[in-house]
Order: C-alpha cells, then sequence, then structure tokens
C-alpha cells in the first residue's frame, strides 16, 4: 500500500487514472476471455487472466508498470522490457531482472516475481531475450545472453529509480541464461538465483548437457522436440508453435529433421542436433567451459527428477573453483528437493512426484528462502542460514545438509551382477547375459527426467518401471529383500563389462527401488552413447564382439530404500521416446534411416566383476522432518 502523505490534485488525478485504466483493462480482458474460450484457446485465456490479475494487483500495491520499454543493446538491436516499479517509482529500489523466451507480459514463470517482489519494495524488470516477442533481432538459446544482458544490467543501474544493485532471478531457460551472464562479471550483477539451470552447463562440466538437450551424448528427443517444435522461433514473426502431435511423429526418421518437417519458421533444432562434438558452436552460443570466471553469489535451486540436476552441481562446482572473490567462492549454495522440471512446492502440495509418495508435512519455504537471499544482497539483511548442500531424501521423507558432496561419511556399496538375475554383495560364479535390441521396437521409457514435450499424456518423474520388466531387449536384475534401510546419497556409478555385435549402441542402466507388493520405482538412471564411452572429444566405434569395461556415472541422488525393499537394476539400449534410439549402425546418427539389430552381452566373472557401486551414507531415521 501507499504510505500515507498528503495527496496533491495532480496525484489524485492520477490515481483516477490508473482506475479508469484497470475498469477499462477489466473490461477489455473479459471481452478477450470470453472470445478466447469460445476459441478453445485455453492457454491464451489463461495468460490474459493473469495479466489482468497483475494490472489490479499493481493497482492495488502501488505499483507502476512501464510496458515495452525497448532498451538498445551494444549492436543496436532494441530489446523489449516491462519495468514494475515499487511506489511509482518514487525511491531508488534494488531491482530483479528476469529475462526470457517466453512473452514478458504474459508468462506466469515472470510475472510471479512482480507479485512476489514488487509489494516488497522490489522493482522488476521482465524482458524478451533477442529474436523473441516484442524484441527485435535473431533468437539462438543463449547467442548474445552476455552482451544482452550486460547491457541490460548497466542500463537498470543508470535508472534514477534503482539503487544499483540487481539480481537475476528465474527457473528453466529464464535461470540458464543467468549462469551464462555469471560469466560477464558486471559489476551490478550482485546476485543470482538460479531455479533448474543445470542446462546452461557446457564443457564446465562432465556431463556436457547444453540447453538440457544431451544426456550422456544423446539427444532427449522427446523434450529437445517438444521445445523447439513449440518454442523455439528465431523471430519474433514466428513465436507461433508447430501444429503437431508429438506422439504421432517422435517416430519418424532421421531425427536430425525432425522439427523442420513438421514446423514452418526455423529453429536451431537442427544445429543442436548436429553439433554436439564442436566445441566451437557451443562456445559462441555461451555455455559454460572449464576457464570461464565468476564474481556473484549464487544461490542454486532443482529438484532431483530434472533433466539438468547433474549440470546445476556442475555449475555451483564451476563457480566456486573460478570464482574472482571470496564472496563468490563462499556463497554458492544448492538445494535440490523432489518434483520435476520447476516444479519446486508442488509435490509437498499434492503429496506425490510420479508414483512416489512425498511427505507433505516436509514442505520446504522456498519463498522465505528466496526473499531472504535476495534481502541480504541487495538489502543488507541478515545472511539465510544455508549449508553448502540442502537435499531433500526421497523415501525417507527429510531434509538433510552437508558442506561437500556427497556427504563426507559416505562409502561405497557394490552389488555385483550374477546369474539367474541375482544382485549380490559378493563376486558372482562365472557368466553372462545376452539381450537384444531392435530399433524399430525399442525400450520404451516411462517417465523420467523429461520437461517441455507439448505432449500432456507423456507424465515425467518416478513411475512404476513393472510394464518393461519382462521385455527381451532389457536385462533384469534384483537384490534380496534389505535387512536394513539403505540411504544412496551421492552419484551412482555402474562397473560393466559389455560386448557387442553393432559399432555403436546406447547404454542405459537404471536403479530401482522394488517395493514387496512388486511395484518398481527408479531411484537414477545413467545413459551413454557408446561411442563417448572414453571421451566426450574422441569418440570410438565399439570393438566388435570384444569384452570391454565400460564405467557409467549417473546424475546425483538422495534416495532411502527402506527395509523389507529389494534393489533392483534394468540394462537396457534405449528409453524412448524420452532418448533419441540409436540405430546401431554407427553412421551419424541424427540422419540415419536404417538400423541394425544389437546383440549386447555383459560379462559376470571378469577381472573386474560387472557391478552397480552404489554410494551409501550412514543411516537415520526414516521419519519425516521437516525442511530446514
Amino acid at each position: 500500500m501507499l504510505p500515507n502523505r498528503r495527496r496533491t490534485g495532480n496525484e489524485w488525478s492520477g490515481q483516477q487514472r490508473w482506475r479508469i485504466a484497470a475498469v477499462a483493462t477489466a473490461v477489455l480482458a473479459v471481452g478477450i476471455v470470453a472470445a478466447a474460450f469460445a476459441a478453445m484457446h485455453i492457454d491464451a485465456a489463461r495468460a490474459i487472466i493473469r495479466v489482468f490479475r497483475l494490472e489490479i494487483a499493481a493497482l492495488r500495491e502501488g505499483i507502476e508498470m512501464r510496458r515495452d520499454v525497448m532498451i538498445a543493446m551494444p549492436d543496436g538491436t532494441r530489446l523489449a522490457t516491462d519495468i514494475y516499479l515499487p511506489d511509482r517509482g518514487a525511491t531508488p529500489a534494488p531491482a530483479l531482472l528476469v529475462r526470457l523466451p517466453y512473452g514478458k507480459s504474459t508468462y506466469g514463470g515472470a510475472l510471479q516475481w512482480v507479485h512476489a517482489f514488487g509489494p516488497r519494495g522490489y522493482a522488476v524488470v521482465v524482458q524478451d531475450m533477442r529474436g523473441r516477442f516484442g524484441s527485435e533481432g535473431v533468437f539462438a538459446p543463449y547467442d548474445h545472453a552476455v552482451s544482452d544482458g550486460a547491457a541490460t544490467l548497466d542500463w537498470i543501474a543508470a535508472q534514477s529509480w534503482s539503487n544499483g544493485r540487481v539480481a537475476t532471478v528465474g527457473c528453466s531457460a529464464l535461470g540458464e541464461h543467468q549462469a551464462i551472464l555469471a560469466k560477464a562479471r558486471n559489476p551490478h550483477h550482485t546476485a543470482l538465483l538460479l531455479e533448474a539451470a543445470g542446462g546452461a552447463i557446457g564443457r564446465g562440466g562432465a556431463s556436457r548437457g547444453y540447453f538440457g538437450f544431451y544426456e550422456g551424448g544423446i539427444p532427449t528427443l522427446a523434450s529437445g522436440f517438444g521445445w523447439f517444435a513449440f518454442s523455439g522461433g528465431k523471430t519474433p514473426d514466428a513465436m507461433a508453435g508447430a501444429d503437431v502431435d508429438p506422439a504421432a511423429v517422435l517416430s519418424e526418421l532421421p531425427t536430425g529433421t525432425l522439427v523442420s518437417r513438421h514446423r514452418r519458421t526455423p529453429t536451431d533444432f537442427e544445429a543442436f542436433m548436429r553439433n554436439f562434438g564442436d566445441d566451437a558452436y557451443w562456445d559462441r552460443l555461451g555455455y559454460l567451459a572449464p576457464n570461464d570466471r565468476f564474481a556473484s553469489p549464487a544461490l542454486h535451486v532443482n529438484t532431483w527428477q530434472d533433466l539438468g540436476v547433474r549440470g546445476t552441481f556442475e555449475i555451483a562446482a564451476l563457480m566456486r573453483a573460478n570464482a574472482e572473490n571470496a564472496r563468490a567462492r563462499d556463497n554458492q549454495p544448492v538445494v535440490i528437493g523432489p518434483g520435476n522440471h520447476c516444479t519446486f512446492s508442488e509435490p509437498f502440495d499434492v503429496g506425490a512426484v510420479g508414483d512416489l509418495k512425498i511427505e507433505k508435512s516436509a514442505a520446504f519455504d522456498y519463498d522465505a528462502l528466496y526473499a531472504s537471499w535476495l534481502d541480504h544482497w541487495l538489502r543488507d539483511g541478515p545472511m539465510p542460514e544455508l549449508a553448502p548442500y540442502t537435499f531433500y531424501v526421497l523415501g525417507a521423507d527429510r531434509w538433510q545438509t552437508s558442506n561437500v558432496w556427497p556427504p563426507a561419511d559416505t562409502r561405497e556399496l557394490r552389488f555385483y551382477l550374477a546369474p539367474d538375475g541375482r544382485l549380490q554383495t559378493s563376486p558372482p560364479q562365472p557368466g553372462s547375459a545376452t539381450y537384444k535390441y531392435d530399433p524399430t521396437d525399442p525400450t520404451p521409457s516411462i517417465g523420467g527426467a523429461i520437461c517441455c514435450t507439448g505432449d500432456p499424456n507423456m507424465r515425467a518423474g518416478p513411475l512404476d518401471q513393472r510394464p518393461n520388466d519382462a521385455r527381451s531387449d532389457l536385462l533384469s536384475f534384483r537384490s534380496m529383500p534389505l535387512d536394513a534401510p539403505l540411504s544412496i546419497i551421492g552419484d551412482i556409478s555402474a562397473e560393466l563389462t559389455i560386448s557387442t555385435d553393432v559399432p555403436d549402441t546406447d547404454l542405459i542402466v537404471t536403479l530401482l527401488d522394488i517395493h514387496p507388493d512388486g511395484v518398481m520405482l527408479p531411484i537414477q538412471q545413467g545413459v551413454r552413447r557408446m561411442r563417448y564411452r572414453r571421451s566426450f572429444d574422441a569418440p570410438q566405434d565399439m570393438p566388435i564382439g570384444k569384452p570391454i569395461d565400460i564405467d557409467l556415472r549417473f546424475p546425483p541422488i538422495a534416495y532411502e530404500v527402506p527395509a523389507g525393499h529389494r534393489i533392483g537394476l534394468h540394462i537396457a539400449s534405449s528409453s524412448f521416446p524420452r532418448l533419441e534410439r540409436n540405430l546401431n549402425t554407427g553412421r551419424g546418427n541424427h540422419l540415419e534411416t536404417s538400423s541394425r539389430i544389437a546383440t549386447t552381452t555383459i560379462a559376470f566373472a571378469t577381472e573386474r566383476p560387472s557391478a552397480i557401486v552404489i554410494p551409501v551414507s550412514r543411516p537415520t531415521s526414516s521419519a519425516a522432518t521437516a525442511a530446514p
């Protein structure tokens, strides 16, 4: 609310103009919403409702809105920007910068920052990225993120309503650009709040995630196609998505031109598909590299089921290691909760993520954390008490903290693969198991780390894997029932001895929590395209028929398997359509239309017996506890 003070006649007339504008907006919104619903444009109607709510809230809270301010970049390109000023901009305020490719005036993931922090006295600046919606230029994720972001920070700091301190905020694309901008080390970039931003990692981490488009060197097909088909337009006149049902086309070949065959306007999908091994391409787009330097503190927030969770850990580690000052080096806390992509509170609201139950009473107050983090860096408020790592232990429904990752008390526990589908803690007798993978009938993905697919029927997260368990194109293993809870905290890995009869194939290994009633929930999944088994920088064909040792690292996880449950393992060569199918020919997979059946053998007793290596932490109580 406006503070009590003497109001002049001119001020009252200004207030009256705001009320008239609000009434006019309401009338217009009602008409447009009615038309949108009549035309079944539900998303458009919801966007209009969000704008209407924002107009009313701004009037109530005394927030001044400046729409479509065109800010010039160093090359003359102008970026469309909405500015929300507390107390009508009467007092210099700290600012939050939200840059996004989804439409600055309607996207809920941007407007939520206005609703939450405008009333707290923050200026909120929301900007369409270059080439998107109201902004000029040509879009590519994330070309010009550094120069455009830095120029915008400079512009904000120079305004009379700004106190010179700016934090960047937002989830997914809204977070990834922040991490890339951070390497500019702009003096006004006071702090970052990175949500689900692991896709910003490039050569700066071992995962080489690149926009979340790759995992283990394999394109994340359903997510990548969905994003570029529906959100990948490169110029403001190409913001409409493709009119296509993803489920009907994802099986088409070749995959490398899948979007261009179904969308009229160009995107970067094809370039992403063909350039995985081209470091110069990704460096030009700004993805993080090993020698990037940083100067700002960052809060890294993600969920265990996000497709970029490993990237989040890698970005935090890179920013610590390459910090130019103690302020940045000592303030890179990581918070990981349950949930899918950008769904932080939802699991606690509904009591589940996928088929995994979540204790509602263990909810984390993200809003309070964000407010205290931003108040500290932008207003000199008290520093929130945060450990370097704060994480939710799935299955046990508790939060834990640690100064290092994995926790210092973690030890390795090996479960060896054995004949007859057993997992055991002692090395097995000699033996092997073989499966055949046919790309024309790939092992289907059931849930998993996906987002942005455009298919409402494609569920994300940990889902029951029993429909896959009896398939002949995967190997299934399980342990005896556990005598005590098994607290898995860290990075799982698989040490396998493998031979195959094709020059290239994929390896998909899923660790499972098998319930007494037979439900099989995935704990975490590791994947790798075999041509990259040694290095992403030096792909190699598989030696036909020759056993080789493979080390497969999984994304981080914290999961407690209760006593009485079993540990399970699925080994396959596809998880489609979450991941692009390997057609097993050894040629350029993204342009391939023919395929070969792959016969793959896992050897049990060798000089290094095949095993799943589990990071086990000291057992603690499994009772639900409140978030720290």
